[in-house]
């Protein structure tokens, strides 16, 4: 009798486990909905552009109560739906940065925005300071991811013409958790180098070998190519042959 007691209340607790679990679940999906619902009463079409009329990160908190890594994820497919049209069509990005920067004030330890939007708005858009300041505030909140330091001290090199600054910023990268060992020689390379073309594309090369995001490698690939008038480096060809 009281192993079938026993046997009873395994089972209902059991049960009110499954229970729990299907309620918290429930109520997450319905967070998100809610979360969805009240980013589409300020910004009611499914048009990308029409973000630009949400607040500042700032004034929108309040308004996601509290489920900011819930909106900063519905913002982030925002940001691939936006890049995506504009990359076919006209490569207007007048708003990225402002999508960029409401996903990263909601959710500021999200960090594939600040390395996707670090690389877009320089190489695709060609704005460097909000390029620069998207992957300085991803550093204040991401200081031993390498590849945000790294980022800097590409457009330190190649478009602001600052080698020694560069230098700094693939200093910092080197002395940080998994940098890839050559950046020490590279930083030491800076120095000596201004305006460099075959620097620029061993910068653009590493950013491609060592990139895990398929979109931010065909951009750096497009670039390279743009660099060598077409042709690409005998390396880079031997690793996409095989």
């Amino acid at each position: 009798m009281y192993q079938q007691v026993g046997h009873r209340q395994v089972a209902l607790s059991a049960s009110l486990k499954i229970a729990f679990l299907m309620v918290l679940t429930a109520a997450a999906a319905f967070s998100i909905y809610q979360v969805q619902r009240r980013i589409e009463t300020i910004s009611p079409s499914n048009s990308p552009e029409t973000l630009l009329y949400l607040p500042s990160g700032k004034y929108l908190k309040p308004l996601v109560l509290g489920f900011d890594q819930a909106a900063a994820d519905l913002l982030w497919l925002k940001v691939i739906g936006y890049f995506g049209d504009h990359y076919l069509t006209d490569k207007n990005y007048q708003w990225l940065y402002h999508i960029l920067d409401l996903t990263t004030t909601l959710d500021p330890y999200f960090r594939l925005p600040y390395e996707f939007g670090g690389i877009i708005l320089s190489l695709e858009k060609g704005d460097i300071d909000q390029s620069n300041a998207l992957l300085r505030k991803g550093i204040k909140y991401h200081p031993t991811y390498w590849r945000l330091p790294f980022y800097l001290g590409f457009n330190y090199f190649f478009y602001l013409k600052d080698p020694a600054t560069a230098a700094g910023y693939i200093s910092r990268a080197a002395s940080l958790p998994d940098h890839p060992p050559y950046l020490p020689k590279l930083a030491a390379s800076l120095y000596a180098s201004a305006g460099d073309k075959e620097m620029a594309v061993e910068f653009l090369l590493q950013a491609y070998l060592t990139s895990e995001d398929p979109r931010l490698k065909e951009n750096i690939l497009q670039k390279i190519s743009d660099l060598q008038q077409g042709k690409l480096p005998k390396s880079l060809e031997k690793i996409l042959r095989n």
